[in-house]
């Protein structure tokens, strides 16, 4: 019954004073709100991250010079010199490791121009160079025309397959088949058009690329780079043991002596997933400290406000004592305004950011997600800054002497 009729005068106080309410209250709005803010749209990065990140086919793996840089990295950071790896090593693998379904070497040049006739792209398209096994095991589907073939590699023969971002620049009233488009000056026939995979979640486009033949880039682009191996495991064999194998395999064919490290790098959809996660878990953590600052900010400020109304209601503190309130009273009625006043300040603060996550993930095209955990902790956390910022001044209040209290003017 006290603690209803602690509530209904502290709403009171708040009416009558909605400025210094809000100015009171902004710390504590700041702090929630950054924090179901950036957890919500983390969240839903998060639930999109298995569809958009999983940009190699099932069960494949890439053998690639460097490793994915997983995390955030503070200061200079050295990356260790490591030999290119070449193509001839998807050969290698491919005769000595049994547990593989399908093996292939890749080979990427970005910001390339593409021509046809008067026609051109912007340079930003992405031109691969894969063998057989390439749209397998990134996971493309050719919907028109056909991929290329062992012959067409074996002879350098200069035809494309074309994403459909280029398609929409140089072909948008005909049909690309058995046309000539021109890379780097060099003629190639397109022969097949890609599946439409859309733009990631951090908006770059899936479709603005071209493959071709491996030994007909190397033509048109040079050799002298480091390849990716593509890697597709046989169907009901384990991940790991697959990926142990193939490491193996690569250890020996580098000459590596046992006790060194790797000197190439492995990538899959989960190291990729897991590198999201990793960077996402600090931002995370880097948010929670931000709304721990504005939460901090913000009980000082309900404690000096409350501080005030305790000098303020002194008169009415003596009186409440002289008609027989006891102390324990006093007490839980400045603890329970400054509660309420930090609640209300945390439930402000979840609706802006429950508004804002709102309003990003309609841009981002992202899941609007917002994670129990979240409200829940941002209750209790308003509730405890509540209890902490009102208890001193209530104990202060609780404390007055009621002769003094009734004198004071």
């Amino acid at each position: 019954m006290y603690v209803f009729e602690n509530i209904l005068i502290a709403l009171e106080q708040i009416r009558s004073g909605k400025t210094r309410t809000f100015l009171t209250t902004l710390g504590i709005t700041i702090g929630i709100a950054t924090v179901i803010f950036i957890v919500s749209v983390l969240e839903g990065y998060n639930a999109n991250m298995t569809k958009e990140l999983n940009v190699l086919g099932v069960n494949t793996f890439q053998v690639q010079r460097y490793d994915q840089i997983s995390g955030i990295q503070t200061g200079p950071r050295k990356r260790v010199f490591r030999p290119k790896i070449k193509a001839e090593l998807a050969r290698t693998i491919r005769e000595h490791c049994d547990l593989i379904e399908a093996v292939g070497a890749e080979l990427w040049e970005f910001g390339v121009l593409v021509a046809y006739r008067d026609k051109k792209t912007n340079p930003n398209v992405r031109v691969a160079g894969g063998e057989r096994e390439f749209f397998l095991n990134n996971g493309y589907f050719v919907q028109t025309g056909r991929a290329f073939s062992a012959e067409d590699i074996a002879l350098h023969k200069r035809v494309a397959v074309l994403g459909m971002d280029v398609v929409d620049v140089l072909f948008p009233f005909e049909n690309p088949l058995g046309k000539t488009i021109r890379l780097r000056g060099r003629k190639f026939t397109v022969i097949g058009l890609l599946e439409q995979k859309g733009n990631s979640s951090f908006g770059q486009s899936r479709d603005n690329q071209v493959i071709v033949p491996l030994s007909s880039f190397e033509d048109v682009f040079g050799r002298n780079r480091s390849a990716n191996i593509t890697v597709r495991i046989k169907p009901g064999v384990p991940f790991e043991q697959a990926k142990t194998q193939v490491i193996g395999v690569v250890r020996a064919a580098r000459k590596l002596h046992p006790g060194d490290e790797n000197n190439f790098g492995i990538f899959s959809n989960d190291s990729l997933v897991n590198s999201f996660n990793n960077i996402a878990k600090k931002i995370k953590l880097v948010a929670v400290l931000l709304g721990l600052i504005s939460l901090l900010v913000g009980s000082i400020g309900v404690m000096n406000i409350m501080l005030v109304t305790v000098t303020e209601r002194t008169k009415e503190i003596g009186i409440r004592k002289a008609v027989g309130a006891h102390k324990a009273q006093i007490l839980l009625q400045f603890i329970s305004e400054a509660v309420v006043l930090s609640i209300i300040g945390g439930l402000v603060g979840m609706l802006l950011g429950f508004a804002f996550a709102g309003v990003v993930s309609l841009w981002l095209k992202i899941p609007f997600m917002v994670p129990l955990w979240a409200v829940i902790s941002s209750l209790a956390v308003t509730w405890l800054v509540g209890i902490l910022a009102g208890m001193y001044p209530a104990a202060r209040a609780a404390g007055l002497d009621p002769i003094t209290a009734l004198r004071y003017e």
